[in-house]
């Protein structure tokens, strides 16, 4: 460390020179970064759905469906606006009442339950198919142009649109978020540092690093947009407590010299071994969710723990040269600390030790149990736009007045119509089923194939296989979508044995349930055990590493307990994200408090040692912890992506809890298992018990 501390600082200005250029390579990366929205393409290749999406995308193009309602209009007005839509370029074929039933007729001569599937108290429903995928800009576009037809309070709805709406906002909702998280970022250093100047030199190092991570996630084919959205403000806040703590061991080593570089050296080398054992567990967290077979983990986990790598190399070789470059103008722009010492309440707090922990496992039980009977959702449908936004309003005033409507694709061998006209008609007679569009349902009785149109041919025929698309009335998360799946499953292997290829929301959800339930044990076994291994490193005490583990595991299960006893459904992918970023991210606090009190047991009894370490961190901890509570807090406010907003619930409420875990229950739990931490290092309670007889006779 010596010799890294050594170069550092005499080569300080070749290494401010070389992070510019870099930061400037960097920014002009970024805008070719690709975005991902498609969840989907994270399903392993090894799942029905996602072999079915392939086929599909490869015999017949992937394409996106929207749901349009058109209010106040009559049949005849409707049908203007359908001719209008299907003559958007981008759109293939709109479904409506008229594909069955002259729509100029009085509505008695149409059977009322098919018109009340398309045409409700003056409202009437387009299912429109566009050309291509939810992702394309050709979709884009045409949703756009339909936008411009229909009039003003009229409702669409459908993943293209939540796609649409995700890229549309978000850019803006991310420069949203730092915006508000930069300036609240200083206030909290402001209050938690003596220099005017520090919280300056803080953000330039975390925002260069973010910089970093941004543009070199050109390496990867693609980032997904939940990674992209909130990676910036959990990189800012995870990593601020590295740069905090080195510009502290700094202004240490001032005390004991006047040459600054020479301080520096000294706080490179006492400070690189805390730095790298805490950066290294939020590493391992992130990168436990790399071990996914849901391939967004490796997504989340690479590029977050990359920034963190980042940061790391940010605050060891560029933090350095910024402080000794402004140093002076560190020391003129001092001002008196704005926060108390915590004497009074480091001193109270341990006098109810036992009320403290009573408490917590009053709490911990229950919390432990609710945990698990949260009600999860896994599809993309939690993915959509939060409440409030006009998609959202759109998508219930849809369903409300003529319910829900979820596309599946199935696809069988081409050929033998009798045997897919059968099959179609058992599909159509479900329940949960509204419409099936299929070529035998296009053609009447008696009417030669060959004499189909061919552009209406091309729509449900490939050279191997005929397309089905069942459009069901369930959501896409549910136990009647589940039994409504597994019936057209059935049907399906009736007829086609097992040659046949099932995909849509419904099938894509269940894949997707399956793989991140068996995900859940895998990440957090791995996260867990990788952090009590590196905490069993860095202090040598099994009974330190369990006590550390044991506080943020159960700050975790108290966090994921709040959805039940509110009675809210939670993400499961966020569950699993939230609890690797939690262990790996607050752990820092843990380790900052047990460093601090095993340092003070080198002089002091146990309860004094717990008051010095409470006084000497809870100042670290409010700066570090704030800001991550912010963060999360400010990403719940300003995402209008219901996922994205109820991941950034998860990491300030988690951080919350930590923070006061950390402060009120692990000091006295060191107090009280402090006989078995030190029970194998009998030489050195030897020599703490003759510094403390040395430390009173002196008093005497």
């Amino acid at each position: 460390m010596e010799k890294l501390a050594h170069f550092v600082v005499t080569h300080r200005r070749k290494i401010g020179i070389f992070f510019l250029v870099f930061f400037v390579i960097s920014l002009l990366l970024i805008p070719r970064v690709k975005i991902n929205y498609d969840l989907s393409k994270y399903i392993p290749n090894t799942f029905p759905s996602k072999d079915a999406l392939d086929v599909v995308e490869e015999e017949f193009g992937m394409q996106s469906i929207a749901r349009v309602m058109v209010n106040d209009v009559t049949l005849p007005q409707a049908k203007e606006y359908k001719n209008q839509i299907e003559a958007v370029d981008g759109v293939d074929m709109v479904v409506w009442l008229d594909d069955d039933y002259d729509v100029y007729q009085p509505e008695s001569f149409i059977d009322e339950e098919d018109l009340a599937k398309y045409y409700k108290d003056g409202s009437a429903l387009f299912e429109v198919m566009f050309e291509e995928d939810d992702y394309s800009l050709k979709t884009n576009k045409a949703i756009e142009e339909i936008w411009s037809i229909i009039p003003e309070d009229s409702n669409m709805m459908g993943s293209g649109l939540d796609t649409k709406s995700a890229q549309d906002s978000l850019s803006s909702e991310m420069v949203t978020i730092m915006l508000f998280l930069v300036p609240l970022a200083i206030v909290i250093l402001l209050l938690t540092t003596d220099s005017w100047t520090s919280p300056l030199l803080f953000i330039t190092v975390i925002a260069t690093s973010i910089v970093y991570n941004f543009g070199t996630n050109v390496i990867f084919d693609s980032v997904s947009f939940l990674t992209f959205s909130i990676s910036a403000a959990l990189q800012f806040a995870v990593s601020m407590d590295y740069s905090v703590f080195m510009l502290h061991q700094f202004e240490s080593e001032k005390k004991k010299t006047d040459d600054v570089a020479v301080a520096m050296k000294n706080a490179l080398k006492n400070s690189i071994t805390s730095i790298l054992s805490s950066s290294l567990t939020t590493i391992v967290g992130f990168i436990a969710l790399a071990f996914m077979d849901f391939g967004i983990g490796k997504d989340i986990g690479f590029v977050f723990s990359k920034g963190i790598v980042f940061s790391l190399l940010c605050v060891i070789f560029l933090m350095p040269y910024l402080i000794l470059r402004f140093d002076k103008l560190i020391e003129k722009t001092r001002h008196k600390a704005f926060l108390p010492t915590f004497e009074k309440f480091s001193a109270n707090i341990g006098r109810f030790k036992y009320l403290i922990i009573v408490i917590v496992l009053l709490i911990a039980v229950p919390s432990f149990v609710a945990q698990k009977q949260n009600q999860f959702l896994y599809g993309v449908s939690a993915f959509g736009s939060g409440e409030g936004t006009k998609a959202n309003l759109d998508e219930k005033a849809i369903v409300e007045k003529f319910g829900r409507s979820n596309p599946m694709v199935l696809l069988i061998p081409k050929g033998d119509y009798v045997k897919q006209k059968e099959m179609v008609g058992e599909i159509e007679n479900m329940n949960a089923v509204s419409k099936v569009q299929a070529l035998v349902a296009n053609v009447p009785e008696g009417i030669p194939y060959s004499f189909i149109d061919q552009e209406l041919y091309r729509k449900f025929e490939s050279d191997n296989y005929t397309r089905i698309i069942i459009y069901s009335k369930t959501s896409s998360e549910s136990d009647l979508a589940t039994e409504t799946y597994n019936e057209i499953v059935e049907i399906a292997e009736k007829y086609y044995d097992e040659n046949y290829k099932l995909t849509g929301t419904i099938p894509v959800t269940i894949d997707m349930k399956n793989v991140i339930e068996s995900d859940y044990n895998r990440v957090n076994m791995v996260s867990i055990l990788a952090i009590a291994v590196i905490l069993l490193f860095t202090f040598r005490s099994f009974t330190v590493s369990i006590l550390l583990v044991i506080v943020i595991e159960l700050g975790i299960f108290i966090n994921m307990a709040m959805p039940y006893y509110q009675d809210t459904s939670l993400i499961f992918m966020g569950y699993l994200i939230v609890s690797s970023i939690e262990l790996g991210a607050t752990i820092d606090y843990a380790i900052l408090v047990t460093n601090n009190y095993l340092e003070a047991r080198k002089t002091k009894e146990a309860k004094e040692s717990a008051k010095e370490t409470l006084m000497k961190s809870i100042p670290a901890i409010l700066t570090s912890g704030g800001i991550l509570i912010s963060a999360g807090y400010i990403i719940k406010f300003f995402s209008s992506i219901s996922a994205i907003s109820e991941i950034g619930e998860l990491i300030g409420r988690g951080a919350l809890i930590s923070v006061i875990l950390v402060v009120f229950l692990l000091p006295q739990l060191l107090v009280l298992f402090d006989k078995m931490i030190f029970k194998k290092h009998l030489i050195a309670r030897i020599k703490q018990r003759i510094e403390i007889l040395k430390k009173k006779r002196k008093r005497k």
